[in-house]
């Protein structure tokens, strides 16, 4: 009996530990539950709807129009999010490869050059990202907005500087907004 609990243990923990990290972030309750349920694959899109029952005309993502509407789609692999990913990389100045699985997104932000308090807060831009993706397909779909890779990040930037202004107490919105990543390097 010993052996098939430890077994289960080794299985188990990897698959859990990005949802425990997201657990100890320290960011806005709504935007934490949302990401948890994005990396369970729990949220309302259109192919989750889908398997449920939900008749659409077509299960094509709102944003793009190409492909299915999956959370990884939405979230990551469509061609408006991957747009947000990579200016948010040119924001920071830093390059990564962006997983189309999105609990190895998630685990793909930490950064070894970071203290574990810059991860923390970067952790949390991870989370506004995905969060205002999300939002801005929503309003696609509800109020008949356009699709704008652009105001995605510059909403998850304002919110995440306000962020920052609570936990980095000198941090000026003109030094943050030309060179965040020097707010970490220190």
């Amino acid at each position: 009996m010993k052996e098939k609990s430890i077994f289960i243990l080794v299985i188990f923990v990897p698959v859990l530990e990005p949802f425990i990290y997201l657990w100890k972030l320290k960011v806005m309750h709504s935007t934490q539950l949302y990401a948890w349920r994005a990396l369970w694959d729990k949220i309302a899109t259109k192919q989750n709807l889908h398997k449920r029952g939900v008749v659409f005309r077509d299960t094509l993502c709102v944003l793009c129009g190409r492909e299915e509407e999956s959370t990884s789609h939405i979230l990551i692999t469509c061609n408006v999010s991957k747009a947000v990913w990579n200016m948010c990389d040119n924001w920071l100045r830093v390059n990564f490869m962006h997983h189309s699985v999105l609990t190895n997104h998630f685990e793909e932000f930490p950064c070894l050059f970071f203290n574990k308090e810059a991860n923390s807060l970067w952790k949390r831009l991870w989370v506004l990202v995905l969060w205002f993706i999300w939002k801005h397909r929503n309003n696609v779909i509800f109020n008949q907005t356009k699709m704008d890779a652009k105001e995605i990040l510059t909403m998850a930037q304002i919110q995440y500087w306000a962020w920052m202004k609570h936990k980095v107490r000198k941090v000026n919105f003109s030094f943050f907004w030309l060179d965040p990543i020097s707010l970490y390097l220190h």
